[in-house]
């Protein structure tokens, strides 16, 4: 029995540190993922913030300035909701990975617990 019992104890363990692997894995693919979509961004918008700067700088009329400025925010703005909508996107797309890692973690665990009971139920017997 205990020779039974040590080989399910390390079959989970196997079965743990397998699933904690792939954890691992999806967790820093979906950190690159949202890590490159932030750098685009960021470049994104400093090249944006370049270009307006120049044109703002040789404005000297204050209603064109303000004009730039508004038209450099809906720029910005634009660019943010874009990779706000990216960035939902490999979220939910990590989400799913995620889900499928909790399905199969539970179903593991109950065949685990279902052979373990049905080697239970023939030592009964």
């Amino acid at each position: 029995m205990q020779n039974e019992f040590y080989e399910t104890w390390n079959t989970l363990t196997q079965q743990t540190l397998e699933n904690l692997k792939k954890l691992g894995e999806a967790n820093l693919k979906l950190s690159e993922k949202l890590m490159r979509e932030q750098i685009e961004l960021t470049n994104q918008l400093v090249a944006t913030t370049t270009a307006s700067a120049q044109e703002v700088a040789g404005t000297k009329d204050v209603k064109q300035f303000a004009t730039l400025q508004a038209e450099l925010a809906q720029e910005c703005g634009k660019k943010v909701l874009a990779s706000s909508r990216t960035c939902a996107d490999i979220v939910a797309e990590a989400g799913k990975v995620y889900g499928q890692l909790f399905e199969n973690g539970v179903k593991t665990a109950a065949d685990n617990a279902q052979k373990v009971q049905q080697k239970a139920q023939q030592k009964a017997a």
